[in-house]
């Protein structure tokens, strides 16, 4: 990162392949870690000659993905275990009971993406797992904590609340892990980390050729995409579309809850100061508009299939229904069209599920402004479109990494906040049809839900 608070360079390896096997979504350890090492390594091969200044870390880390290890050999006891990962689907079907504590405990809906959830299906499927986490010999860990672990001389066993809090396991009145819960999901505090600050760490990690490496931030990464938008006192909405697509808003605390949606925290304070947000997802759009071609598409001033809907929610209907059964659905006009233009309609689907989101977070009241993230952020179609559909200005985050940008300030040591203006994008001709549109797509899309 620059002086200024911009990126210096900015370095990619593909993520590590998953398996899926029926219900099971997993991933090989070693290749997580391996990976990881990768990047790194990338990262400091890239530093200019002769710097000798430690070299300030950040992680942010996808949430709900998890891995168990043996904590005397640092062996994997179980694969990397995905958030979409759903074997736990009828454990939560059969303790249905427990969501309005989860809710009102969590701020989670009872839901088998998560952590606690899992646990108590592998351990009720595998007798010798459930042996093996009881008798102490097993530590369980997120991503951050698996590389943090991995990392350290002493095998430091740490995660922050923004990771924590998303295993279901965590009361985020008190930041810290829920004993009620731990005995809902028999899981034993003893094998969880211990839950730190989201920033101002400090921790040395190993030691790496001619570089000293200090972990200095590490949280997750929507809360890291939050953190360079939300400012004190301001009603703001971030949007953010890459891989998975969520909205987010502040909430006042962590006591804050809205039906059909989750609170989280977005930063984790040594002081108790913890801040929060208000989260509606639409699970899968990014893959769901790339299953249909990756040219920018552009919005015409008039609506050329106007029977032509979609629901873009590829891996099951998110916020605030929460169907999981009900994926990318695609009108019968919309079956009928050449593949740009069903690219086109389910990019109108997302801007949809965006704008009924956005009308249930901010009711009656839209927020004085919205930011625009992740790749998905910069097709015309998407911009513009957004922009016509609200009727009023957006902006789009400068970064194509905000997720990035928020962590690496932290490390820095740095306000978590874009360093420049973001570009601006006014309401345009092309698009125009769209905000009659999404009433004929709401229509369309409570019959759906009514026959669902």
């Amino acid at each position: 990162m620059q002086k200024d608070g911009s990126f210096q360079s900015v370095q990619r390896v593909a993520a590590p392949p998953l398996t899926t096997n029926g219900l099971r979504v997993e991933g090989d350890p070693a290749t997580y870690l391996d990976t990881a090492r990768d990047l790194l390594k990338t990262v400091i091969s890239g530093l200019p000659n002769g710097h000798d200044h430690p070299l300030l870390l950040g992680i942010a880390s996808q949430r709900s993905t998890f891995i168990l290890w043996d904590g005397e050999t640092g062996v994997p006891e179980t694969p990397m275990i995905s958030w979409q990962d759903r074997r736990a689907e009828s454990w939560c079907t059969r303790r249905s009971d427990l969501e309005q504590e989860l809710i009102q405990v969590t701020g989670l809906l009872l839901s088998p993406h998560y952590v606690g959830p899992k646990l108590a299906s592998m351990q009720d499927q595998d007798p010798e797992l459930r042996a093996a986490i009881h008798s102490g010999r097993l530590l369980f860990g997120n991503l951050d904590t698996y590389l943090v672990w991995c990392w350290t001389r002493d095998r430091c066993h740490r995660t922050d609340l923004t990771m924590a809090a998303r295993t279901a396991m965590v009361d985020i009145n008190t930041g810290d892990w829920s004993a009620s819960l731990l005995a809902h999901y028999d899981v034993p505090a003893s094998i969880l980390p211990q839950i730190g600050s989201s920033d101002g760490i400090g921790l040395e990690l190993e030691p790496w050729p001619g570089t000293k490496l200090i972990l200095s931030a590490s949280l997750a990464d929507q809360a890291s995409g939050a953190l360079t938008i939300f400012q004190p006192g301001e009603q703001a909405a971030l949007v953010n579309l890459g891989t998975g697509a969520f909205v987010l808003c502040p909430a006042k605390d962590a006591s804050e809850r809205r039906p059909g949606y989750l609170t989280a925290p977005i930063m984790g304070s040594v002081s108790g100061d913890h801040l929060f947000s208000m989260e509606g997802t639409i699970n899968g759009a990014g893959p769901a508009v790339d299953q249909f071609g990756s040219e920018s598409a552009e919005l015409p001033d008039e609506d050329p299939f106007p029977g032509a809907f979609a629901v873009p929610d590829l891996a099951g209907l998110g916020a605030p229904h929460w169907i999981p059964e009900f994926g990318l659905t695609l009108s019968a006009t919309a079956k009928c069209i050449d593949r740009a233009d069903q690219r086109r309609t389910v990019i109108e689907g997302v801007l949809f599920r965006v704008f009924e989101i956005l009308e249930d977070l901010f009711p009656g009241c839209p927020p004085g402004r919205v930011v625009v993230s992740g790749g998905l952020s910069h097709d015309p179609a998407v911009s513009g479109g957004f922009a016509s559909l609200l009727g009023r200005s957006i902006e789009i985050a400068p970064e194509s990494e905000t997720t990035l940008l928020g962590v690496t300030r932290l490390a820095a040591g740095q306000p978590a906040c874009l360093p420049d203006k973001a570009v601006i994008i006014a309401p345009g001709n092309p698009g125009q049809y769209l905000a009659k549109k999404y009433l004929l797509w709401r229509s369309w899309f409570e019959y759906l839900l009514d026959k669902a």
